[in-house]
């Protein structure tokens, strides 16, 4: 194993920690806690009785003005077949650290720096890149993105972001590598139980047309229990047990692009991961601020692409549905 492949394997080692939540097609924006996620407490789950006072005291209580949080994550995929020959199997890992702050005029920010590895084992005769049969194996992903918004009050509110990505193998041109995304909008409260986004989303894609779509969102709580939440192109169920456990069940689509580098079998092309997961897990929260989740399900749709370096298409392979696992550790202060 050479010297670089094994640093990345320690750093994905040292950052293990499972699916981070937004891990979408537009991911990027980092998401900012409302005041008690910032002060690291686990959200109370109040009787009927004392869900007024509750209100009252939460109020009442001081808000903090920034807040800090560390995030590790892997996960890792089975071996899933491919159409037209060969297998593979996947791995990834990496870290997050997200800094968020109150500015004047009520509103809030947040930054996000993040990197990630992945790991890509082929098997077999695979038709991803024609005559080779292990056309690459590390890949990576730095990003930096950042959102503005109003604070989560009764009422009409409004939010934007942005990220900027480079994704790709060792030595890739940096230039080329580089995917940015953008996402402004409007957003309402409702009451304490209904919140809704709407807005527009772009996402550049390499040697493609960017993607524009509408960019919705909605958060509702029926009871102090239960929270449904669809946010980007991820749907989450949340079932609050206590004070520290919670269980979920999450659906999403996530796209993943990387450049290649000039020594690839396919010299500066694109290489396209996309899937459709679903799962369900489990999350502890302390009261410290410490939170694990962990969640497992399966891949449901993988395709794998690749793409010279003048955009035209070389291959398009979906994989078998496979079973995937997930850790993820974090820490808010």
């Amino acid at each position: 194993m050479s010297q670089r492949r094994l640093c990345a394997t320690l750093l994905a080692g040292l950052a293990l920690a499972g699916l981070s939540s937004a891990q979408n097609a537009f991911r990027p924006l980092p998401s900012i806690p409302d005041a008690m996620e910032w002060s690291g407490a686990p959200r109370p789950v109040p009787s009927l009785a004392s869900y007024m006072d509750s209100l009252e005291e939460a109020a009442a209580a001081p808000k903090p003005h920034s807040f800090l949080e560390a995030r590790g994550y892997a996960d890792a995929s089975g071996s899933a077949g491919l159409e037209g020959g060969g297998d593979f199997s996947s791995q990834r890992g990496g870290w997050q650290v997200l800094f968020g702050t109150e500015l004047a005029e009520e509103r809030l920010a947040a930054v996000s720096i993040s990197t990630e590895a992945y790991f890509y084992n082929f098997g077999g005769t695979p038709d991803l890149v024609p005559g080779a049969a292990n056309p690459f194996n590390d890949l990576y992903r730095a990003s930096f993105s950042g959102i503005l918004r109003t604070p989560q009050q009764v009422g009409m509110g409004w939010f934007g972001g942005f990220e900027f990505t480079l994704g790709g193998e060792d030595e890739a041109h940096v230039r080329d590598s580089l995917v940015a995304g953008g996402v402004g909008g409007v957003h309402y409260v409702a009451n304490e139980h209904l919140e809704v986004d709407v807005g527009l989303a772009m996402l550049s894609r390499l040697e493609d047309d960017p993607w524009i779509w509408p960019f919705l969102g909605l958060k509702w709580r029926p009871n102090d229990e239960l929270t449904l939440e669809a946010k980007g192109t991820s749907i989450e169920a949340r079932y609050a047990l206590d004070p520290t456990w919670s269980l979920f069940a999450r659906a999403e689509y996530q796209l993943r692009q990387f450049r290649l580098n000039d020594d690839n079998p396919l010299a500066s092309g694109v290489f396209r991961d996309e899937e459709i997961r679903a799962g369900a897990g489990i999350t502890r929260r302390s009261a410290s601020g410490f939170k694990v989740d962990l969640y497992g399900g399966l891949n449901l749709w993988r395709e794998l692409s690749t793409l010279d370096q003048d955009g035209g298409k070389v291959s398009e392979v979906e994989a078998d549905t496979t079973p995937f696992v997930a850790l993820s550790l974090q820490l808010s202060v």
